[in-house]
């Protein structure tokens, strides 16, 4: 109560006065603050060496044994199952077989899944095909497994087929050794990540399995496109909503592939030379840094590690780096013809490099946790905890909160805010006379904007696919349609009655918006930093600089309006699909169609964000913008 009628002259504590006398000057600069403390984070003054938590694992320890000629020919089953299964006409089918037929011949329990999903609701369904093989390891009881898993394709939409006859090489060596304390499998799919979720799903208890294993503790995914050799290899780690797998994991890969020549680069990018200057280095680890930022805001990253994370399964992939003059490359892109296996020497450092992680990770006595779950990675073996990071979302949250706690004492007539105490009965009684005249309409179109929200978050889903795929840009026409209708409903409430009353005042509505976006942004901060950033950048920076002057002209509402039409999903949707080089009336490749499959399929938070708080919020700071 303090709070509230503190801007009446009520008494108050003093850091409410202190809170009343600087909250004006305050949200600026802490807004500028975080901003400079995200620039920051690439100077090396704010990185640490990575480090082994977990001294149980041992990486290196031991002599790695992969490459001999038994391993070598192994892989040559795959190919002998594509071949015996040449009669199939289903591509799914023969491939299916071929893995299924390689891993029954090395002793494998195997077991081929059949499947259908719809990669977006309402779009039909697809057919897939996941094998997989389980290694029973000689002494335990099947309580514990490891994980090596694989898709047909690539996230470039390449073959891996030097990644599936890999995994076969793996297993007939994991088959010799009598060490295992943990069973491994082996799993392969034809659907990407769709099938690695479906696979969960179903060896999770959604039925369907009936070779299954024990908790699995840590997965590694392989990506192998068609090259003679590989200049190294790519490390990538973010899930869907911000998952993240142990810190140990990501240090462990990198710390064994560069014991075995061929280092695991964090997102394929090599760290700038010890003789750079510091701004090159700075630069490069503010691209990395932009990277893992966007890969975990939009949840798109290389492989199929992502849905593993979900269910708290330590993941990460391992993609080949091909350059950009590789013959076999060149050749393939060329013609199309499946290629034969790389150079035997980075098949061996690649097989060896997999081989000593999964000896690593037989030593676990249990789950990982003593390292950092919340983390970026500026460069190669280093990283920057939650503890140095997160004052920047806190700076954030702060600008909201001040700019809207002045706000909120400034609203209304100059008359309720005098110190005479003569007339404090008076001006308290005008103030709650105030609240109860405008509040419920301040609440009442925050409701419906999130209303026409909540449509727009469930119609795609109603939909049919024929609709969004035969009309030209469906999803922007259909957000736009709904912005117009939303904005003539609510700026026609605004100046209603306007000479007699103001139904609602800009200053409270701008500050319960404020401490929405503040609530939502500081939340969120601590499950996806990533996506907290991205998300005050496109709705908690216009709302700080939504009508800046208490006095309002035409040509302050003209910059406004422009300034949060460049910030409206709208835009950014256009923007993001130049960006990708994709045609803006294809709706089959859109960043709306992923985030809405995300959403379906892994629970990912982008999708609802955008229609619940991103669209929302910059419709009302258009009425912010507009009200008298």
């Amino acid at each position: 109560m303090a709070l509230v009628l503190s801007g009446q002259g009520e008494k108050a504590s003093p850091i409410l006065k202190l809170g009343r006398k600087y909250s004006a000057y305050l949200a600026y600069p802490l807004l500028l603050a975080s901003i400079v403390w995200l620039l920051l984070l690439p100077f090396q003054t704010f990185t640490r060496n990575g480090y082994f938590s977990e001294n149980a694992m041992m990486p290196n320890q031991v002599y790695t044994v992969f490459g001999t000629e038994e391993h070598m020919s192994a892989m040559n089953h795959i190919d002998a199952g594509l071949a015996l299964q040449s009669t199939a006409k289903d591509v799914g089918e023969r491939q299916a077989g071929a893995v299924y037929h390689a891993f029954d011949s090395l002793g494998l329990d195997s077991e081929i899944q059949r499947f259908a999903y719809s990669e977006v609701p309402g779009t039909g369904s697809m057919s897939g095909i996941n094998v997989h093989g389980v290694l029973r390891a000689g002494r335990s009881d099947s309580v514990e497994a490891l994980l090596i898993a694989a898709s047909w394709t690539t996230s470039s939409n390449r073959t891996n087929i030097n990644a599936v006859r890999l995994m076969a090489g793996l297993a007939k060596y994991a088959s010799e050794q009598v060490y295992w304390a943990k069973d491994i499998i082996f799993l392969v799919t034809d659907s990407g990540e769709h099938g690695i979720e479906t696979w969960l799903k179903s060896y999770h208890g959604g039925g369907g399995l009936y070779v299954r294993s024990g908790i699995i503790q840590a997965a590694v995914c392989l990506e192998l496109p068609p090259a003679q050799s590989y200049a190294g290899m790519g490390l990538f780690f973010e899930g869907k909503s911000g998952q993240l797998p142990n810190l140990d994991l990501v240090n462990i890969v990198q710390y064994i592939s560069r014991v075995e020549r061929i280092p695991a680069y964090l997102h394929g990018m090599v760290d700038a030379p010890r003789s750079s200057t510091w701004l090159e280095k700075y630069k490069r680890s503010a691209q990395l840094l932009l990277r893992q930022v966007s890969s975990l805001a939009i949840g798109k990253s290389v492989g199929v590690h992502a849905p593993f994370l979900r269910y708290r399964i330590d993941a990460l992939t391992l993609s080949g780096i091909v350059r950009p003059t590789d013959p076999v490359s060149l050749e393939y892109l060329r013609t199309g013809v499946a290629p034969v296996m790389p150079a035997a020497f980075t098949v061996r450092a690649i097989g060896r490099t997999v081989e000593s992680t999964l000896r690593s990770l037989n030593n676990l006595l249990e789950h990982f946790h003593q390292s950092f779950f919340f983390y970026i990675l500026p460069a190669n073996e280093k990283y920057i905890s939650i503890g140095d990071y997160i004052p920047a979302a806190g700076l954030m949250v702060a600008s909201l909160l001040f700019q809207a706690m002045h706000l909120w004492w400034m609203q209304g007539s100059d008359d309720m805010r005098s110190d005479n105490p003569a007339t404090r009965i008076e001006r308290i009684n005008a103030y709650y006379a105030f609240l109860r005249r405008t509040l419920p309409n301040t609440i009442g179109i925050i409701a419906r904007v999130h209303l026409l929200g909540v449509i727009l978050l469930l119609a795609p889903i109603a939909v049919p696919y024929a609709v969004l795929t035969n009309t030209t840009s469906t999803a922007y026409v259909f957000t736009m349609a709904l912005a117009s209708v939303s904005m003539v409903l609510h700026i026609s409430d605004t100046y209603w009655m306007e000479s007699v009353q103001r139904l609602v005042d800009w200053k409270q509505l701008k500050a319960v918006v404020e401490l929405y976006v503040a609530v939502v942004v500081g939340c969120l901060s601590v499950m996806n930093f990533s996506l907290a950033v991205v998300l005050f950048g496109v709705t908690g920076l216009p709302l700080v600089l939504t009508r800046v002057w208490t006095s309002t002209t035409k040509m302050r509402r003209i910059a406004n309006v422009s300034m949060l039409l460049l910030a409206s999903p709208v835009c950014t949707l256009v923007l993001s699909r130049a960006a990708l080089g994709l045609s803006p009336l294809d709706f089959t490749s859109s960043p709306f169609r992923m985030f809405l499959g995300d959403f379906y399929h892994f629970g990912s938070l982008a999708y609802p964000l955008v229609c619940l708080v991103y669209w929302p919020v910059n419709l009302l700071c258009m009425i912010v913008a507009l009200m008298p």
